[in-house]
């Protein structure tokens, strides 16, 4: 009875271990093989024209229970990279609270990002002229960042909790819009939270290996 206790306990060890080793490794993989320089893990890029005022990402709902610790910011950073399809117009690249940026925007023709993955980037249209032309994003003081100027626009942030929207326009604030990005990520803790898989892994190996031997 022992022995078959072992054994049973030996093999769930090593169905844990595989898992543990699989997670590990695949995680560390990813981020030796995604990630740039910098850590981000990015998109392809994505050639977008539009007619209209801006490019709108959002809202973005993030949120945590008031009762976890965490500084979101340590857990993730997003990177949002643009450059103007005409060299010598500058791009404008910033992130506001979801509602400032819909006064700002809510009365001019802009367009609204609804769906993005690795080989697509679906638009919709929001049209409404009822409203003056908005005035230069970089005056408006309800960013929380933003970049701006000719050639590549790098904007980071790392993320808080909040109801963020994420807003591309022309520096002047001209309509139509014609600009290249591409849109990142790094997470901090693939590296180490695969790191401990694996070491688990190791731990959960060996176990199991021990008490497979003891049932034998």
């Amino acid at each position: 009875m022992f022995r078959i206790l072992m054994g049973m306990l030996g093999v769930v060890g090593l169905v844990v271990a595989t898992s543990l080793l699989f997670g590990g490794g695949s995680l560390l993989l990813l981020d030796a093989t995604l990630a740039d320089e910098d850590g981000f893990i990015n998109s392809v890029p994505f050639e977008i024209e539009v007619d209209g005022y801006a490019v709108v990402a959002g809202p973005a709902e993030i949120e945590l229970t008031p009762d976890v610790p965490v500084n979101l910011g340590a857990i993730a950073t997003l990177r949002i990279q643009a450059t103007h399809e005409d060299p010598e117009l500058g791009v404008f690249v910033g992130i506001a609270n979801a509602g400032a940026v819909d006064t700002y925007l809510g009365g001019v023709p802009h367009a609204i990002v609804e769906d993005l993955d690795d080989e697509a980037f679906s638009l919709t249209y929001r049209i409404d002229a009822s409203g003056e032309a908005p005035g230069a994003p970089a005056e408006q003081p309800f960013w929380i960042g933003s970049t701006f100027g000719p050639g590549l626009q790098t904007l980071e942030w790392e993320i808080e909790s909040g109801d963020v929207s994420f807003v591309v326009m022309n520096t002047d604030a001209a309509d139509g819009l014609s600009f290249e990005a591409v849109v990142g990520a790094r997470v901090p803790l693939i590296r180490p939270v695969g790191t401990g898989l694996l070491i688990g892994g190791g731990v959960a190996l060996a176990l199991g290996t021990i008490l497979l031997a003891l049932a034998l």
